[in-house]
């Protein structure tokens, strides 16, 4: 009995096996071509239990041919059929989704494959569409251009006679039906959503000209024409969120801003106005903010809803450009107080809508947005701080509130929860909104440079956060626009600049302190220590150069006298000693490692005074003892307008201090030629000029002959003491020209006995230079002859003796 269930079933299942088999062949051999193109679901996809296995009885299958053709006709059974059996195998699948190949069928389609029933596949579904479309689309749009002809045509014709109220309310009327007429049809027919998008656009923009129009021929008042604008624009945004179009929002901005045009007109138009009416447009931005901001969440289904509040920024930036500055202005306080709220919201605005696009994918645009709203804001500085008939105090306000804005904006920024990725795309692209915000309030007005110096720092807090060093070197840089301000003849202006100085100098080694690692692949590890130690000589550079500069240009202006020009050269030569003994002609020396005095006292390629590291000077080196003299020069040569030695006296000890450390830099390197001779040049000329400062005795003077031929005597002496023959050789030169000075110059005005005696006194010590020289040259010669051949003649510069010049 057994036996013979098992033997039933397998007939049973074969049957039904080959009853899906004819169905499939059934399907695909109609002689018709309709019956080709309905194909039903391949029943194949159920799994076919293999050939002599036990399967469970179960019903057959139902037929798989559509209800809508029950009585097609069966195709007489051919050859070509599937085989039953265990070689039978299943037939290709016929899925969209699925990998086959389309399945074959007739109809007066040409053979392409193997078998009689071997056809050319049909075309796909998407490029019919695609063609539908295309007749659909050109249809449309000829029809919707004749029926326009025919409408333009009978308007012209009969345009005279119909009165104004008719015009415009069926103007209003057709607005409405076709916005109406494109939200039903969206909801009713999901595949005229590009119909039902064309609709209510043109109905969005019609609406908008029959409010225009009711306001110029109809006599609608100003007022109720903006209400109604305003009216139908969220009108149109409502619809857009409804139905999911984003054409829709696109006309709803577009109305918006022909709107802001339209109230603009009418300010222009009654003065009176102005106030009222900018208030109203102050309350429809924020209302729209707020709406554009919030429509995303309740429309899930639209693809472009995260774009809806970029439709409202734009709208606020319009409002925030088109402001009548002059009218509004003229009460400071509260036109101030209108013109700025739109850059608050845009503000606003601009936080949500960049996060709103991070979250939905589109991070790469959102530092755009965020760079065009401060450019918005930089303009708007511009031009409300430039506009005609505006005092300098609503001007300075205005720029300190839009600089006050940014500043809030950047603290949004500073708490560390945020997400790193609309961080990383934001915060740069910030403290360029604000250093450009900052330029524009600061060409607004100069007294407002320490507030913008402020702000710049305060963006550049996020982005060092981040590891980009450069903002470490944009804050003491924008020392610079101090040379601007320091032009001004007015004493609170220099004041207030040097305080915005005091403020770029003062955070910059703090901000590099949060310097974070370098982000991946970014290459800021390679460029970071030039970042850096431009930051340092940016920050030299303010305390050496502008800020005595400004400190002069105060001390000098306000009837200091001689006492008042001697504090800055002063400040300057103090500013630069500190500087280079804290080590700043030394490599990749930034800010923080500077003023922290971790390399105080180092020289750059030397281990110390006595033992160089490389065999020549460093560029450094070059250039710490060049800038130095050029310095120390200067302030001598303010030293020697003074005309007060009180006051003399200390800008010569800086000077000379200058000089000498300038040396110092060089010292390692003291038997080369070139080192020996600028090294005693630049310190030899800067004892001269002293001396002639402090005594005001004059170049041909006896002093000045007396003081060169002391520096030539020790010049010979620190030569032989040091091995330096280039130095011994200058001394030597500045003897034989003190000695010539004598002979010709000085003493050609003298009486005979003067003139015997200096002779013999030069003579004399000519004579014991001579005797010296001839001692320690021999010595020397000596000394070389033990040491032998192999020993290296350079292996120290100092090791002669402890001393230095």
């Amino acid at each position: 009995m057994d036996t013979n269930s098992e033997r039933l079933d397998e007939i049973i299942g074969r049957l039904a096996s080959l009853e899906r088999k004819v169905d499939w062949v059934a399907a695909r051999v109609a002689p018709d071509e309709t019956g080709a193109r309905r194909r039903p679901a391949p029943a194949p996809s159920q799994p076919r239990p293999a050939p002599m296995q036990h399967t469970p009885p179960q019903p057959p299958p139902a037929r798989s041919v559509p209800e809508a053709s029950p009585a097609r006709p069966r195709t007489p059974a051919l050859a070509t059929y599937p085989p039953v059996g265990p070689v039978a195998k299943k037939p290709a699948a016929l899925s969209q989704n699925g990998p086959t190949a389309p399945a074959p069928h007739v109809g007066g389609m040409s053979v392409t494959g193997a078998g009689p029933l071997a056809t050319r596949p049909p075309q796909p579904q998407q490029e019919r569409r695609r063609e539908g479309n295309i007749g659909r689309y050109v249809l449309s749009g000829a029809a919707a251009f004749l029926i326009v002809s025919a409408a333009v045509s009978l308007i012209a014709l009969v345009w005279d006679r119909i009165p104004d109220a008719v015009k415009v309310g069926a103007l209003g009327v057709i607005a409405v039906a076709m916005v109406a007429s494109g939200t039903i049809l969206v909801n009713r027919r999901e595949r005229q959503r590009v119909t039902a998008a064309t609709l209510t656009g043109t109905g969005g923009a019609l609406g908008f000209v029959a409010v225009i129009g009711a306001a110029l021929i109809a006599g609608l008042p100003g007022v109720a024409a903006f209400v109604l604008m305003v009216a139908w624009a969220f009108v149109l945004l409502l619809v857009s969120c409804a139905t999911g179009q984003f054409f829709t929002a696109i006309i709803s901005m577009l109305g918006a801003m022909v709107t802001v045009g339209f109230a603009t007109s009418q300010v222009a138009a009654h003065p009176e106005q102005a106030a009222l009416t900018w208030m109203l447009i102050d309350c429809y931005v924020v209302a729209l903010a707020v709406v554009a901001a919030a429509a995303p969440r309740f429309t899930p289904g639209m693809r472009l809803a995260p774009w809806l509040p970029s439709t409202s920024m734009v709208v606020t930036a319009t409002v925030l450009l088109t402001g009548p500055a002059r009218l509004l202005l003229a009460q400071p306080l509260p036109g101030i107080v209108l013109l700025t709220v739109p850059g608050a919201v845009l503000l606003v605005q601009t936080h949500h809508s960049t996060r709103l696009l991070a979250r939905a994918g589109a991070g790469s645009v959102i530092g755009y947005e965020w760079a065009a709203a401060g450019i918005v804001q930089a303009l708007a500085v511009l031009l409300l701080g430039y506009a005609e008939g505006v005092t300098a105090s609503a001007r300075n306000g205005i720029a300190l509130v839009f600089l006050a804005l940014a500043c809030v904006s950047t603290a949004g920024l500073l708490p560390r929860t945020k997400a790193q990725e609309w961080m990383r795309a934001v915060a740069p692209v910030n403290l360029g909104t604000v250093t450009g915000i900052a330029a524009t309030v600061f060409a607004v007005s100069l007294d407002l440079l320490p507030t913008a110096v402020a702000a710049t720092a305060l963006a550049a807090v996020p982005v060092v956060r981040l590891g980009h060093s450069a903002p470490v070197i944009l804050l003491p840089a924008t020392g610079a626009a101090a040379l601007v301000a320091g032009l001004s003849p007015a004493r609170s202006t220099l004041m207030l600049t040097v305080l915005a100085v005091l403020i770029a100098v003062a955070p910059t080694a703090p901000l590099e302190a949060l310097l974070a690692p370098p982000p991946p692949q970014s290459g800021e590890s390679a460029d970071r220590p030039t970042w850096l130690a431009g930051a340092a000589w940016a920050l030299a550079a303010d305390l050496v150069l502008i800020l005595p500069w400004l400190l002069d240009r105060l001390l000098g202006g306000a009837g200091g006298g001689e006492a008042g020009r001697m504090p800055a050269p002063l400040l300057a030569g103090a500013a630069a000693l500190g500087l280079a003994g804290l080590g700043l002609f030394t490599s990749k020396c930034s800010p923080r490692i500077l003023l922290s005095g971790q390399r105080a006292g180092r020289l750059e390629g030397a281990a110390d005074l006595r033992t160089p590291l490389r065999p020549a000077p460093p560029t450094l080196a070059w250039l710490g003892d060049a800038l130095l003299t050029m310095l120390g020069a200067t302030v001598l040569m303010r030293a020697d307008s003074l005309g007060s030695p009180l006051l003399e006296a200390p800008l010569v000890a800086v000077a000379l201090a200058l000089v000498i450390v300038g040396g110092r830099m060089l010292l390692p390197w003291l038997r080369r030629t070139g080192v020996t001779l600028a090294i005693a040049a630049s310190q030899s000329l800067a004892l001269w000029w002293a001396v002639m400062i402090l005594t005001g005795a004059a170049a041909a003077s006896l002093l000045v002959t007396g003081v060169v031929l002391a520096t030539g005597t020790v010049c010979i002496a620190v030569g032989f003491r040091l091995r330096a023959a280039t130095l011994r050789h200058y001394g030597l030169t500045l003897v034989l020209l003190v000695v010539l000075k004598l002979a010709v110059v000085d003493l050609a005005g003298q009486n005979s006995l003067t003139r015997i005696l200096a002779l013999v006194v030069a003579g004399v010590v000519c004579f014991g230079l001579s005797l010296a020289y001839n001692h320690f040259a021999q010595e020397q010669a000596g000394q070389a002859a033990q040491t032998g051949p192999g020993a290296s003649p350079v292996s120290s510069p100092l090791a002669a003796g402890p001393g230095c010049p």
